[in-house]
Parts: C-alpha cells; sequence; structure tokens
C-alpha cells in the first residue's frame, strides 16, 4: 500500500547476509546464474511441477509511485482477464488509482491514511464487472492459507495486503507445497508490483508461507489491527469466487 524508502534500508541490510546459491535442481529455479542471491521464478517449470499451482500469464505491473500498488495490482489482474481500455502504463495505473480513491503520501501531513483501502478495491472491481469476495482471516488456524492454495489450484488471483513495506498489495499467483504435509515450509508466488528485491525485474517474487501469514495483516488502514485481507475476482458470467469448504 505504502512502498517508502524504507526499502533501500532493508536492501542494504540484505547485502550485509552475503549471497546464496541458487538450487538448479529445485523447482522454477533457474540453473543458468551462477551468481546472485535468489533463484529466478520460472513460470514454465513452476506450472509442469508436482505440488505447485501456478497461474500462468499474470506477473506484476511495475507501480511508478510509493503509494499505487493498490492499483497496480487491480491493472495487473484487470489485464490477465482481458479487460478493455487497460494499458500496462502509468496512464492506466494512475487513472485507476484516481477511480478507487487512492491516496498518496501527501495526506500523512495532515494525518492522512495514504494508499487503498480494501474496500476501494473492491468497489473498483466490482464496477469494472468483476465478482469479488474479500474475505478475512483471524484465527490463526492456517484457514487463510488453504484459501490461497485452493484459489491457485482453481487459476483464481487472489489480491492479498500484507504487512511488507509498511503494506503492500500483491497477487497470489502461485503455491508450493515443497512436497510436504507441513504448511509452513510452503512457498508463495507473488505477481509483485514492486519487484526490487531480487536479481530479476520480471514482475515475480516468492516469500515463505508461514513468514507471509505472520506478516499478513493491516496496522494502518484500519482503526484496529486487522488480519488476512484476501481479494478474489472473477469476471461476471464466470463461476464466483468461494470459500474454501
Amino acid at each position: 500500500m505504502r512502498t517508502v524508502a524504507i526499502a533501500a534500508l532493508l536492501f542494504a541490510l540484505a547485502a550485509c547476509s552475503g549471497p546464496a546459491s541458487p538450487d538448479p535442481d529445485a523447482p522454477g529455479v533457474s540453473g543458468s546464474r551462477t551468481t546472485g542471491w535468489y533463484p529466478k521464478v520460472d513460470p514454465q517449470a513452476l506450472a509442469g511441477t508436482r505440488g505447485v499451482s501456478f497461474i500462468d500469464g499474470l506477473s506484476g505491473y511495475q507501480q511508478t509511485t510509493e503509494y499505487t500498488c493498490g492499483p497496480a495490482a487491480l491493472l495487473a489482474l484487470a489485464r490477465f482477464y482481458g479487460a478493455t481500455g487497460i494499458g500496462a502504463d502509468a496512464e492506466t495505473e494512475m487513472r485507476i488509482a484516481r477511480e478507487a480513491g487512492s491516496r498518496s503520501l501527501d495526506v500523512l501531513k495532515t494525518g492522512g491514511k495514504p494508499g487503498t483501502t480494501p474496500g476501494e478495491m473492491k468497489a473498483w472491481l466490482e464496477s469494472h464487472g468483476f465478482d469479488v469476495r474479500l474475505d478475512y482471516e483471524d484465527k490463526g488456524d492456517g484457514s487463510g492459507l488453504a484459501l490461497l492454495r485452493k484459489n491457485a489450484e482453481r487459476g483464481i488471483p487472489t489480491i492479498v495486503e500484507w504487512a511488507d513495506l509498511g503494506g503492500h498489495w500483491v497477487i497470489v499467483v502461485g503455491y508450493d507445497t515443497r512436497g510436504t504435509d507441513d504448511p509452513w515450509d510452503d512457498v508463495l508466488i507473488f505477481a509483485d508490483s514492486y519487484d526490487r528485491y531480487d536479481d530479476y525485474r520480471d514482475g515475480y517474487s516468492f516469500v515463505n508461507a508461514n513468514r507471509f501469514y505472520w506478516l499478513w495483516y493491516d496496522a494502518f488502514c484500519f482503526d484496529t489491527l486487522t488480519w488476512r485481507t484476501a481479494l478474489a475476482a472473477t469476471p461476471k458470467g464466470s463461476p464466483p469466487p468461494q470459500p474454501v469448504p
């Protein structure tokens, strides 16, 4: 939701930890690169790997401002579904920001809250021809992860907002069980509009499911801490998003 100068600090801190060699046999990892800290997300390899549910054809449009991760996610999702009048450009990004009511960092000067709320994201999608489910999970029982996994299996991207960068919207496009029954070693793959962490500006990022789960909250846009926001949208006329049984 807001991406501020802390990103540069996080990158600098990461630089102190030293490089890690990618595993060329790992699913979705390119073994052709001998330097670098992060493996590259390989969509073709992921799509054909056992234990991986991956939605091909949806990567993150790179936001051009520090507050438009929400509009950038809406843009990427709308393009994935073939919505008309949605270009992968800053003009479209800022038009969506205006339509959704996104607020710039300038509102901080008067005590406002920048970015785009879940309600605003939902309203924009509904006004542009989507059926939308907005879910919150505060049980702490892992059911939110089950929702993300089930949606990925169904080929339904899920927009989520977590505490990364102080609050950041991304789209869950992949779920990797890593071949085990333990959900806490699973990996989520994001279509990420702020793809500045790794060695590849390909619009993808990834995170351990356990780490994500406990950072999947918003302490800024609401009066109280709000856990695990998930927006699943499908074009009207297609099967609507369903809750996990």
